[in-house]
């Protein structure tokens, strides 16, 4: 039943992109999933961007099914965004542990301070910083009662005209019970264009901690993206751990529109 409800919400989300109508853009679609790397670019200024996805994680101890992951950004400016993190539910399948619900969402914004235009290594350097926080209103069972911050620094480098680069630090400062910990992480991408329509990427991504006084974990993960016109774009991509902790195995889906 349960995979039948991820399956069925994935295939609604896909579907409800695809009826949407293509409209003109001058810039290329640049979106935020599926890779964990998010992107030192900022959506256009009175523009929306939707991205939403699917997930199954099998992990040693317990699955992770997850369906909705809604990201919504909107351009208020030229170098400014405001994020929404809505509409996520997950499922944990676990010994003796089986719970579902919807996580909490987020509120944040991302701002580009350098664009990557200019010659050079650092002159062709975009960054951006990201700031966000959950909100406490998701199921009990699954989401945390207190407010989760967190920042991230995105650089990204265009290393030819169909291969990019990009790389994020992160900080957040979770709660795990009533004690609040420090969480590091640190992500590589490298993407590349097949063709005009289809592009590749493959990454590393790795934690210091995800929960108080938890293990490091290190991940591998590639995809591919498939744009179907210049506002919707289709993606897949597959992970697993480098670690002693982490996903066995990690498979999703999703989708992007902007408007």
């Amino acid at each position: 039943m349960r995979r039948g409800q991820l399956v069925s919400i994935a295939l609604w989300c896909v579907v409800l992109m695809i009826v949407a109508t293509e409209g003109a853009a001058e810039d290329a679609l640049v979106t935020d999933r599926p890779d964990f790397t998010e992107s030192a670019l900022v959506v256009d200024r009175d523009r929306w961007q939707f991205e939403m996805g699917a997930t199954y994680d099998n992990g040693a101890h317990v699955t992770v099914w997850s369906a909705g992951e809604l990201l919504v950004r909107w351009g208020i400016a030229r170098d400014f965004e405001l994020r929404l993190g809505a509409v996520s539910y997950l499922w944990l399948d676990g010994a003796g542990d089986d719970s579902s619900g919807f996580l909490d969402p987020s509120i944040g914004m991302k701002y580009e301070f350098k664009n990557g235009e200019g010659p050079g290594f650092w002159g062709g350097t975009a960054l951006a910083v990201i700031a966000a926080a959950t909100i406490p209103v998701g199921a009990s069972a699954v989401s945390s009662p207190d407010w989760q911050p967190l920042a991230v620094l995105a650089a990204s480098w265009d290393l030819a005209p169909s291969v990019s680069l990009g790389t994020n630090l992160g900080y957040a400062r979770p709660s795990d019970g009533d004690q609040r910990f420090d969480s590091l992480w640190a992500s590589v991408a490298l993407g590349a264009g097949f063709t005009d329509t289809t592009a590749v990427f493959i990454e590393l991504y790795g934690f210091n901690r995800e929960e108080d006084r938890g293990p490091s974990t290190v991940v591998f993960q590639t995809g591919v993206t498939y744009l179907i016109n210049s506002n919707l774009q289709l993606d897949a991509r597959l992970g697993r751990r480098l670690s002693d902790a982490g996903p066995d195995f990690l498979l999703g889906i999703g989708a992007s529109w902007r408007y």
